[in-house]
């Protein structure tokens, strides 16, 4: 049985601390709520926390988690699109974004909640060190409550700051989400390039052992030396090795791929797709004039302008207003023996001694001086404010940089992928002469391998630009924040 990271933390964490498995699992709860909550996709159930299980269901839990996406006896087929869909289902950064952005939320829908008086009750039993005069007990029964409440200008700010902190929180999570699919799709399209050119590797593994083959035949008929032979072996035999180190390689992208699928490292999969796109044809300033303003790091530079101009317009309302401070206590007191007599409905009554209604209009004189703390902070916030602003057009300026360079790569690729597919005909062609010539003994060993090296790197180079077509489309995608298909039928 795989033993899984989270298992082994989760047996930790129970033999080191039971008082902590016990507040985290009410946090687990609290966190699996707010997920649910904002992704209508899920189920409403959120996940089981770890700390919350038995031994025995820690063992069923990991067994679950280790048959995630299927068995090792079956194969989860992938395209592209259901690569995408597993990762944003099951990856846990976007998990942990999740968390963080119902945080934000649960904070934006109670932001009224700061106009809740605070209230505080008390029952305090005391007694004195001397007899009183007017009291029959040294003992006395006394009980409070404290309402207060502070109103101030800046509470409408603090109620903004909580909606900004939310748009940030929702920008965060976007971004989180547009990476994964944007890493998925270029790793899914990586896969199949090397997929592809395993494939070219072992048509070249055959070739050379027809040759060999071919070369053992010529010199048994007395056509060809016996060092032709041995060449042709060691042509042969040297491919080996490197399809070993390309399986190697491919495996290792293979279990990189899963993890970030959030998939068991043990399940098998199986990619479909191709690496061929369709050529577009789109231009840098149009792409930049419609659509680089819906670029999520410029949408969140912006909301944390908005965040500093908000925090420093509620500065200000705290120094140069007046905060309404209002406040209600109730201190009732026994006026009787609490040991002897009857607490009510006796001949003592409970009376009131300092309750009272309060209404405190305050106002904060050393905000007002140059030098405060105050002052120097409302300072500081007006150049935060510029600097973020200067860095918004900083971001502009590489974004706009950033977008130019993808699409000049997109035209690079789609005029170097024509010429490279003539390449590869032509090499086609010559290797083929060149192998019904060396059948025929009329040519050597190495015009073979040389034209085969020939096409073989054509073959490869075209993949290559390929897959440098489909990831420049991508990361196009991933700029603008939008859809090529969309971008272009605009």
């Amino acid at each position: 049985m795989r033993v899984t990271l989270g298992f082994i933390i989760g047996i930790a964490l129970m033999v080191s601390s039971p008082a902590l498995m016990f507040a985290g699992g009410q946090q687990d709860t609290a966190a699996a709520d707010t997920s649910g909550r904002m992704q209508a996709d899920q189920e409403e159930q959120g996940p089981v926390a770890l700390n919350e299980l038995s031994t025995g269901d820690i063992r069923t839990l990991a067994m679950m988690e280790k048959n995630t996406g299927g068995t090792e006896d079956s194969t989860v087929i992938l395209t592209e699109e259901k690569a995408v869909e597993y990762a944003l289902e099951n990856n846990l950064q976007i998990s942990s974004a999740a968390i963080e952005m119902g945080m934000k939320r649960r904070a934006e829908e109670y932001a009224w909640n700061r106009f809740i008086p605070t209230v505080q009750a008390s029952g305090t039993l005391g007694r004195m060190n001397a007899e009183q005069l007017l009291s029959p007990s040294q003992w006395s029964v006394s009980a409070g409550l404290d309402f207060s409440l502070t109103l101030n200008l800046a509470l409408y700010n603090g109620v903004r700051a909580t909606q900004i902190d939310y748009q940030a929180g929702r920008i965060s999570y976007e971004q989180a989400r547009k990476q994964i699919v944007r890493d998925v799709r270029k790793s899914f399209y990586n896969l199949l390039l090397m997929q592809e050119n395993r494939e070219l590797m072992v048509e070249n593994i055959d070739a050379a052992e027809r040759r060999y083959e071919q070369a053992l035949i010529n010199y048994e008929n007395g056509m060809v030396p016996e060092l032709t032979v041995l060449s042709a072996q060691v042509a042969w035999e040297n491919l080996k090795p490197q399809l070993k180190a390309m399986d190697l390689g491919y495996r290792q992208a293979v279990q990189g791929f899963k993890m970030t699928l959030g998939m068991d490292l043990g399940s098998e999969i199986e990619l479909t797709g191709s690496i061929d796109a369709e050529a577009i044809d789109v231009e840098t300033d149009d792409l930049i004039d419609r659509y680089l303003t819906d670029r999520l790091d410029i949408q969140s530079m912006l909301v944390s302008i908005r965040s500093l101009e908000n925090q420093l317009k509620a500065t200000k309302l705290q120094v140069y207003t007046p905060q309404l401070i209002l406040g209600y206590n109730l201190d009732p007191t026994f006026g009787g023996d609490p040991w002897n007599d009857p607490w009510f409905g006796g001949d003592y009554e409970w009376n009131q001694r300092t309750g009272m209604f309060r209404a405190t209009i305050a106002l904060s004189l050393d905000g007002f001086l140059p030098f405060s703390q105050t002052q120097v902070g409302i300072r500081d916030l007006k150049d935060s404010i510029e600097l973020s602003r200067i860095g918004l057009m900083q971001t502009i300026r590489g974004a706009e940089m950033e977008v130019d360079a993808t699409v000049e790569q997109l035209k690079k690729s789609r005029d170097t992928m024509e010429a490279l597919e003539l390449n590869v005909n032509l090499a086609r062609r010559a290797y083929e002469m060149a192998e019904e010539a060396y059948n025929a003994g009329s040519r050597e060993l190495l015009e073979v391998e040389n034209a085969e090296i020939d096409l073989k790197t054509a073959q490869v180079e075209v993949l290559k630009e390929k897959y440098n077509y489909l990831s420049a489309l991508i990361d196009l995608e991933y700029q603008l924040n939008n859809n090529i298909g969309d971008m272009v039928s605009e």
